[in-house]
């Protein structure tokens, strides 16, 4: 909880000192009507389903995208919550049904745990964040273990 009131602190911050409509957009506060917000009407775009394959790759460990976020799942918060979690829901259902529809469309998630150092950038979830991209021997080991079937 500590962690996750932090970057919503951070966020609020950012947004006051650098008015960025982005930060709004990114936490669903750029409309009082969350299916006019942009990530609410992004989400009834089509895309993905045009796709061979969509892999998608969550961390536990990475505190700035959300498990469930990179995931495209519903988390547990959103279930409880009777105004937004409906609309959660939709926005999952909008992006996921058509590539559960596509038989030719592959969906597939992926899990990993990153063996980090104790840094300030582990402490706060931005080493998990950009471990995937920042590490070629991860991304070399996930394409010779289970991602290279998907490029192929």
């Amino acid at each position: 909880m500590f962690f996750c009131c932090n970057i919503f602190l951070g966020l609020w911050f950012m947004q006051k000192w650098k008015k960025s409509g982005s930060l709004l957009q990114l936490t669903c506060r750029d409309h009082s009507d969350p299916r006019q917000t942009f990530l609410y009407k992004l989400s009834k775009k089509s895309g993905l389903q045009y796709f061979r394959n969509v892999v998608l790759v969550g961390s536990l460990q990475d505190r700035y995208v959300p498990y469930h976020s990179a995931r495209i799942e519903m988390c547990k918060t959103a279930l409880k919550d009777k105004q937004t979690g409906p609309v959660y829901a939709e926005m999952i259902e909008n992006l996921l049904l058509p590539v559960l529809q596509n038989k030719d469309c592959n969906l597939v998630r992926y899990d990993v745990i990153h063996a980090l150092p104790n840094t300030a950038n582990s402490l706060i979830g931005r080493a998990a964040h950009i471990a995937v991209l920042d590490s070629e021997i991860f991304l070399e080991k996930f394409f010779l273990v289970a991602g290279l079937k998907y490029f192929q």
